[in-house]
């Protein structure tokens, strides 16, 4: 039987056995999150151009990640990143003027 692992909209969902529960991180603007040990700087909230997932080109508030020393790794809502063989879904952005904004990301 598979053990509980999450809680969605009063829905009790289960992982197979072995699976982890999806991971998630939030990052505010200027600081430094942790991606399965890796450490990612976040910084330079804007509105601008940047790729989906899926490909598809879309506008609106993006970040700039700092990923194993790349600098300048602009992603914005349904943005993915590789981070040492794993994959982050940008999930959310979220900026209030004169103050620092935040990045949700999380593992697929």
């Amino acid at each position: 039987m598979a053990a509980p692992w999450l809680l969605l909209a009063g829905v009790l969902a289960t992982a197979p056995p072995g699976a982890t529960p999806p991971m998630t991180e939030n990052i505010e603007e200027t600081t430094v999150g942790d991606l399965d040990g890796v450490r990612v700087g976040m910084g330079n909230m804007t509105r601008g151009a940047y790729t989906k997932a899926d490909g598809s080109a879309a506008n609106g508030l993006i970040c700039s990640l700092a990923i194993d020393g790349a600098v300048g790794v602009f992603v914005g809502e349904g943005s993915e990143v590789a981070v040492r063989g794993a994959t982050w879904v940008v999930t959310a952005l979220e900026k209030s003027p004169g103050e620092p904004g935040s990045v949700t990301l999380r593992r697929k």
